[in-house]
């Protein structure tokens, strides 16, 4: 069963329990804050971007868990693995980040020698950083990407077990980019990148995960991409899985995933029983991170590679050849 939600509704009730679930195709979930039961410890918020340029990831991240704030610039050869990044960590800190993601925005992170901010107009999305540490003097990125609001995305409001938990999540795929990236004598042109947006809400369980898988690219000149996802909550009432071609949304439901437990650089096959879309993904790098402090352990196993398939169109089977993204396994507890 896959639930759409067609008209303008509040995500919580009065007593912090989830108003709605399922999915929608634009921001039709208002996120109203006031109502989070468990808060402030327990409540999660972030605004996170990726552009793919080439082989290399680009990756900016303003977000919280209430007690910690974690601010992120990363820059990823995915051909070497070499990573280029800049962080900052605050405990007790968290920052005011918007309620709506597609309504205009300023969002922004301050500390010292490190600045970040994302502001969303009605025609951008303009991202920018300024900074430095140990190890990089002169860090600074600029990336402006295309904003249409009548772009068809991934939004969906997701249960758990306990009444007061839930996850609200938008994601958005197809961004077109301009830009720049620089970390001291390292420079990469953003002309013609291709990016996404995941703009995620929510309280639920201390320990938890996830897989999810994104693509953000061109196909024959027409915008393509997808978002997969599963293992993350209770998904009855909708699978976060949807393909994307020229902005407008065709919703997928449950996923049959061929993959080798533990290996994640070995080939994958997903496909559903709807005869909808198929993918075979063989990874090429995967980006490992790990973050262990006081009572967060989170492990992520991010696999970029080819991915090739076809997905079901009105005018038939659309072929994806060769196309770079990536699928991602988290285990966490935080």
């Amino acid at each position: 069963m896959q639930k759409e939600i067609t008209e303008k509704t509040l995500l919580l009730n009065k007593n912090g329990s989830l108003a709605v679930k399922g999915y929608a195709t634009k921001m039709n979930i208002v996120y109203n804050r006031d109502k989070v039961k468990k808060h402030p410890f327990k409540l999660k918020e972030w605004i996170f971007y990726q552009f793919i340029k080439d082989h290399y990831a680009v990756q900016l991240t303003i977000g919280h868990l209430t007690y910690v704030c974690s601010v992120t610039a990363t820059v990823i050869n995915l051909d070497t693995g070499e990573k280029l990044e800049v962080n900052s960590m605050r405990g007790f800190y968290t920052p005011k980040l918007d309620l709506d993601p597609e309504g205009q925005s300023f969002n922004e992170y301050k500390a010292k020698n490190f600045y970040m901010s994302f502001e969303v107009t009605d025609k951008e999305r303009i991202l920018y950083f300024k900074g430095s540490n140990k190890k990089f003097k002169d860090v600074e990125i600029k990336i402006v990407a295309d904003n249409d609001v009548n772009n068809e995305k991934m939004v969906i409001a997701t249960p758990f077990s306990k009444k007061t938990q839930f996850y609200l999540n938008y994601k958005e795929n197809y961004y077109h980019a301009t830009g720049f990236v620089k970390f001291d004598e390292f420079t990469l042109d953003m002309e013609n990148s291709t990016g996404l947006v995941d703009w995620g809400r929510g309280v639920w369980p201390y320990r938890h995960e996830w897989f999810w898988g994104n693509m953000s690219t061109h196909i024959n000149s027409v915008p393509f991409g997808f978002n997969i996802g599963w293992g993350f909550g209770d998904l009855s009432n909708a699978t976060e899985n949807m393909y994307f071609v020229n902005k407008k949304a065709y919703k997928v439901g449950h996923l049959n995933v061929e993959r080798t437990e533990n290996d994640y650089l070995a080939p994958w096959h997903l496909w559903d029983d709807e005869g909808t879309i198929e993918l075979r993904f063989q990874p090429i790098y995967d980006n490992y991170t790990e973050n262990k402090l006081v009572i967060v352990d989170t492990h992520c196993n991010q696999a970029y590679g080819i991915f090739n398939g076809w997905v079901k169109t009105e005018e038939g089977k659309l072929e994806i050849k060769d196309k770079l993204a990536f699928i991602e396994h988290a285990v966490n507890k935080w």
